[in-house]
């Protein structure tokens, strides 16, 4: 009888270990969804690179206390700088596109496209050599590109709409180099400790964009909701949802967390439809539906890799 409540309790508390990552993980997808979506709202009020500066110093100056709280310091100095590096580049160049993309997109098509970011990340880890592709995951690729496709294809939000797919096409590029270049330093150290100096290193890469280009042009000039726009996108979408995802990372698989991706897209599709008027044509929810697709496909258990492609097979 001891032998079963003993054996009851360590199988609750195993199903307890992987529930609250899985909750936080999904928690991140809606706020970073969400977070799309106010960003929709606050364009017409600045550019794209005002709003994704005002974002990663609000998401840095609320993360990097964290870190002594959580972790010490344990980041070797010669893998600082490659770390501020990749920071650059996700959190610099990743939401500049982000930003100036929703100038021509709505958020809902935006959200679909960087939903496909692991089948990307399968693409780039593939060219380095990291990543073993089989046929589920390249039929994963496939239906993840073509749902971003259908996602664009009836798109009337803005007067250039091919220069938004391009920002949030190159958006998710950067994103899959942050996945698979910084894998190696976040099973080294904290995922939080890596993550609080990428993000530093990108708020500063965005602060000195930000004053070459608009040295002449003075401060931001929106209004309170833009202001609390700003807010929501920085604490909420950017510290907060990195925090979450970065505490799920420790303690539960990488394909239990992105499994959940396509939470982002859905938060944004009933956000910007709820908050922002945006169209709910079937075009968008046939390419969520491919997209879908393509990330079960791609995060399918790894024993799916002993299935690889005809032509890779050893004789």
């Amino acid at each position: 009888m001891v032998l079963g409540t003993e054996a009851r309790g360590v199988e609750s508390s195993a199903h307890q270990s992987v529930l609250y990552p899985v909750i936080s993980s999904a928690v991140a997808s809606i706020l970073t969804g969400t977070a799309l979506v106010a960003t929709r709202y606050v364009v017409p009020q600045a550019d794209g690179l005002t709003i994704a500066m005002l974002r990663y110093i609000l998401a840095a100056a609320c993360l990097l206390p964290l870190v002594p709280a959580f972790h010490r310091f344990d980041v070797a100095w010669r893998d600082v700088l490659p770390i501020m590096a990749l920071g650059v580049l996700y959190f610099g160049v990743f939401p500049w596109c982000i930003s100036a993309a929703m100038q021509y997109t709505t958020a809902s098509e935006g959200a679909i496209v960087l939903a496909s970011t692991p089948a990307m990340t399968l693409l780039i880890g593939g060219l380095r050599g990291s990543e073993r592709w089989s046929i589920y995951k390249g039929f994963g690729v496939l239906f993840a590109v073509l749902g971003a496709a259908v996602a664009y294809s009836g798109t009337n939000a803005g007067i250039d709409p091919s220069s938004g797919s391009a920002l949030m096409v190159l958006a998710t590029a950067c994103g899959a180099v942050y996945a698979v270049y910084s894998k190696p330093y976040l099973a080294k150290y904290s995922p939080l400790s890596v993550t609080s100096i990428a993000m530093a290193a990108g708020a500063v890469a965005l602060t000195a964009a930000w004053f070459f280009v608009h040295r002449t042009t003075g401060a931001p000039k929106l209004d309170a909701s833009g202001w609390l726009s700003i807010l929501y996108i920085g604490i909420a979408g950017g510290a907060l949802s990195f925090f979450l995802y970065a505490w799920a990372l420790g303690r539960a698989s990488p394909t239990a967390i992105m499994i959940l991706l396509p939470l982002n897209p859905i938060a944004a599709l009933v956000a910007g439809s709820l908050w922002l008027g945006e169209p709910l044509g079937l075009g968008l929810f046939a390419g969520l539906a491919l997209v879908i697709i393509g990330i079960v496909l791609v995060v399918r258990p790894s024993d799916n890799a002993r299935r690889p492609w005809p032509w890779t097979r050893r004789t």
